[in-house]
């Protein structure tokens, strides 16, 4: 039997929610609140505020109520934000070595991403090494290698992406094809690097004219999750409630990939998006 799934945005001032249904059965809800940002991804311009070798780790001030925890396991190591399992093709692998040089100290700026979100009085979990997710591809700045996801299973495609990343990627850049690269013509892999390629040089011109702390980057808003992880090649079509949000999501898709911004729609009508698919009736039956 064939899924027809479908995605659903409804947006107001109270929250953004995105519904996935599948043969009209609602399958997953995720709600977005006004009031609760989430912090993984973004990128800052620190300050390092005091170095614990005991700890094996660094405090920096990111501006945030309590300093951001560097472990010194994440100053130059690999970190896959979305938990992309890779093989590296390049020669020039990436070094594992866990014993740290620490060439900073008390006062240094540094540029750090947060991994993972703050939690009661702790402050967020940061890397050194920066890594933007895209719908594709990650590009991981001041490296130079190139990954492959391992749930490619066929040589020749692993090969053929491979080539593709090889002729468009800078020597200082590292790159992760994710697992729905497979297939996809060498035109979409191009525009979707160019965009996040893109991306890092708006953030990297405002290390120099930010003084620290400062965000540089912010990663995690709606439209960003649905593009990247919910729109994938199973969804038929796309329905949004919201003009701003419908506009961002189709302008990027269709810069990605044109056939594909095609199913996605502007839901205008009286009736509210979630009441015309019965979702709310099946939101408040889960709930009980």
């Amino acid at each position: 039997m064939k899924i027809n799934k479908n995605i659903y945005i409804n947006s107001s001032i109270g929250s953004t929610r995105i519904a996935i249904l599948e043969n009209k059965n609602l399958s997953d809800i995720f709600v977005e609140l006004p009031d609760h940002k989430k912090m993984v991804g973004n990128i800052f311009k620190g300050k390092v505020q005091n170095v614990i070798p005991g700890m094996q780790a660094a405090f920096v001030d990111i501006g945030y109520p309590s300093n951001a925890f560097l472990p010194f396991a994440e100053i130059n190591s690999i970190n896959d934000l979305n938990n992309v399992a890779f093989s590296i093709e390049d020669e020039k692998k990436p070094s594992k070595n866990r014993d740290k040089k620490i060439n900073f100290s008390i006062g240094d700026e540094i540029i750090v991403q947060v991994i993972k979100e703050p939690f009661s009085s702790k402050g967020p979990r940061v890397s050194t090494n920066i890594s933007l997710p895209g719908s594709l591809l990650v590009l991981v700045p001041n490296q130079n290698y190139i990954g492959i996801s391992r749930k490619i299973s066929d040589k020749y495609e692993k090969k053929r992406l491979k080539n593709i990343i090889s002729s468009i990627k800078p020597k200082d850049f590292g790159v992760i094809v994710r697992t729905v690269s497979a297939g996809k013509e060498q035109k979409i892999i191009e525009n979707d690097f160019n965009e996040l390629l893109e991306t890092w040089n708006t953030t990297n011109k405002k290390i120099n004219k930010l003084k620290s702390p400062s965000l540089l980057h912010t990663d995690y808003n709606i439209s960003n999750m649905v593009i990247r992880d919910l729109f994938t090649n199973d969804i038929n079509e796309l329905f949004i409630d919201n003009k701003a949000i419908y506009n961002r999501i189709y302008k990027y898709t269709k810069k990605i990939d044109a056939k594909k911004s095609s199913k996605i729609k502007f839901y205008n009508s009286k009736t509210p998006i979630f009441d015309n698919h019965n979702i709310e009736d099946q939101i408040s039956k889960a709930l009980k």
